[in-house]
């Protein structure tokens, strides 16, 4: 197994210049003194209490000396571009007040380092629509189910809602045990004089607040398809297509929450070395538990939800298609929980893929844990590789190159391992410039049964996938090249050991 030690994705830092023109476009601790001077000589002149006026002196005042601490540091180099996002959100919280809004000296700084988090774009196929709304279909209430209280009722957020509710709370612990709704409406006290419409709003209510859980029969997943790849590799795009296959089903979005709901699979159980998760992961009740977390998430195309479904019309065996890029850690876990899996690998090249990560971390908008101890930084993105806490002093070129690599080399020693016909390797390139052929091959692969809905799509370019941040281009890396160029050589090893199976 390549683990991340082995991995020579750090250039020398030494051989870097301390100041170069095409570095990070920041400001130096001067142009910050004279920025955060003007800021605190206005808020004296302005109604702030003495005492709120003491706590942003005092938080602008260390956030000028941090900055000026880093920019002596780094300059204005790369590997110095997360300690200053950290110092900017630090500052956007330190000054968070209504007098201080639209203040253009105070954007100046907190847009320092700023990317696109939005793009205009039109979507070239109305098919998938309902893919990109992400309406998760919320079960509702089926008069022939059983009902009954969520495990650690007083612990949810939302029980604390019903104490001002008493016919709420009073319905609810007649579920003590799994009953219908007819049963519930049968032994109703006669004083309480609850309409039966009542009843049932009052029980849909608690459903949606999910404090009510349906008890079902588990549907078999037979042959169920797990995409894997390294973040930002596509599967989004590759996803949101399958998807709408008419006997698959999803949960509609990511399983970070599915999985990591289960304590045991947590990477906290794992004093968050990495989300590596294994066969040696699978204890007894985890099948169960992680295929009934799946089975009350599941949507169709349309994204009807399966438990709105009425019971007789329920199937008993369901084609599911999930995807969610810290399974590129998990493939051995994945297989012993459902032994008849299937995988799709998407492979992404290194220019295109990098880029994207490193326009992630940037963007601020995929973190995947807050505050991780013994990361400095306020927030991880993407997936948690095993030995992430040697890239502390990494920049974020460095840190996307190292997750690229990590991400591809586990998927593809884990994939080796399984017989041929378990796993079908898709290059992103060729999904992007012959989807109704890549497309194809991967139904041909999974026994996936088309219709004209499907052919509709694959008729015309695919559109863009609903995690994108800026307009695709094949060449969006460039603006990226030189510090890409220089972590390449590193990555060789691998890309020597996938050159003949993308060809």
């Amino acid at each position: 197994m390549i683990v991340s030690n082995d991995v020579p994705y750090l250039p020398s830092r030494d051989s870097q210049p301390t100041w170069k023109p095409d570095g990070l476009q920041i400001l130096t601790p001067t142009e910050i003194g004279k920025l955060t001077t003007k800021i605190l000589s206005e808020l004296e002149n302005s109604q702030i209490s003495p005492q709120e006026l003491q706590k942003l002196s005092t938080g602008i005042q260390e956030f000028r000396r941090n900055w000026e601490k880093a920019f002596s540091r780094f300059g204005n180099q790369y590997s110095g571009e997360l300690t200053y996002r950290n110092l900017i959100l630090n500052f956007e919280e330190t000054i968070r007040l209504p007098q201080l809004e639209s203040r253009n000296d105070i954007s100046t700084i907190t847009s320092m380092l700023s990317t696109s988090k939005s793009s205009s774009r039109q979507l070239s196929s109305k098919q998938l629509l309902l893919a990109r709304n992400k309406l998760k279909a919320k079960p509702q209430l089926n008069r022939n189910a059983c009902y009954q209280v969520v495990e650690n009722l007083e612990l949810q957020k939302s029980y604390q809602r019903l104490l001002t509710l008493p016919k709420h709370l009073q319905i609810l612990q007649l579920f003590k045990s799994p009953s219908t709704l007819e049963e519930i409406e049968h032994c109703l006290p006669s004083e309480w004089e609850i309409p039966p419409t009542e009843i049932a709003d009052i029980v849909q209510k608690l459903i949606d607040l999910e404090l009510l859980t349906e008890n079902f029969p588990l549907p078999k997943f037979t042959k169920p398809i797990f995409i894997v790849s390294a973040p930002r590799a596509g599967s989004t795009l590759l996803f949101e297509t399958l998807a709408q296959f008419p006997d698959l089903w999803t949960i509609g979005d990511e399983s970070h929450k599915i999985i990591e709901g289960i304590p045991e699979l947590h990477p906290a159980a794992k004093n968050f070395s990495s989300n590596r998760l294994t066969q040696d992961d699978v204890l007894p009740h985890i099948p169960t538990i992680l295929t009934e977390r799946f089975t009350r998430q599941l949507q169709d195309r349309e994204a009807r939800g399966y438990l709105n479904f009425p019971i007789n019309e329920r199937l008993s065996i369901i084609r599911f298609l999930e995807k969610t890029p810290k399974n590129a850690l998990r493939i051995p876990f994945l297989k012993t929980v459902f032994p008849e899996a299937l995988f799709i690998y998407l492979y992404r090249e290194p220019r295109g893929n990098i880029s994207s990560l490193m326009e992630g971390w940037r963007s601020q908008r995929f973190p995947s844990y807050q505050f991780l101890s013994g990361w400095p930084y306020r927030q991880w993105c993407f997936l948690l590789t095993p030995g992430w806490e040697s890239l502390q002093e990494a920049s974020i070129v460095e840190i996307a190159a190292h997750q690229w690599y990590t991400a591809n080399a586990y998927i593809l020693d884990d994939l080796e391992t399984l017989p041929q016909k378990s796993w079908h390797l898709v290059n992103y390139y060729d999904l992007i410039q012959d989807p109704k052929k890549t497309i194809s091959q991967i139904a041909e692969f999974a026994q996936l049964r088309g219709d004209q809905h499907i052919e509709e799509i694959l008729s015309q370019s695919l559109p863009v996938a609903r995690r994108t941040l800026s307009e695709p281009s094949s060449d969006k890396w460039r603006k990226n090249e030189k510090e890409i160029e220089a972590v390449l050589p590193g990555l060789e090893p691998l890309l020597i050991r996938l050159k003949n199976k993308i060809s």
